[in-house]
């Protein structure tokens, strides 16, 4: 039941692995320790892995508060978000896009594909994941 995160050293990618069995409250706690990481750059993009994870998500009201939890910090339209997801986590992460979608203007997938993922983080500069 953990998330860790890695920004890169030019603040522009941030890689984030999700293990064990995550809660609605964790995961507004990791929006809020990478938001407010100094050394993220505010056109940072993000790749999650969350293939390793069970989840705790009672109904679709806690999709929307970690969504909202992205709405709260001033991104900008150049931000992508590819959410790594296997077969068991491929439906809630899609119901997760649909809702950040509807509350911001970030660019975000689901991929099963690591490579299709790290090409839609490609940063503008071409810097890689």
């Amino acid at each position: 039941m953990s998330f860790t995160y890695t920004l890169w050293p030019s603040g522009e990618h941030v890689r984030i692995v999700g293990t064990g069995r995550i809660t609605t409250n964790e995961c507004i706690e990791l929006v809020q320790r990478v938001m407010s990481d100094p050394q993220r750059q505010s056109d940072a993009t993000a790749l999650i892995d969350i293939r390793d994870i069970s989840y705790d998500f009672r109904d679709k009201r806690d999709v929307v508060l970690i969504a909202r939890a992205l709405e709260e910090f001033q991104l900008s339209l150049k931000n992508n978000i590819a959410i790594i997801a296997q077969k068991s986590t491929l439906f809630p992460a899609e119901i997760f896009c649909l809702h950040v979608r509807g509350v911001t203007n970030i660019g975000i997938r689901v991929f099963v594909d690591m490579d299709a993922a790290k090409a839609f983080c490609r940063h503008e500069n071409g810097e890689e994941l």
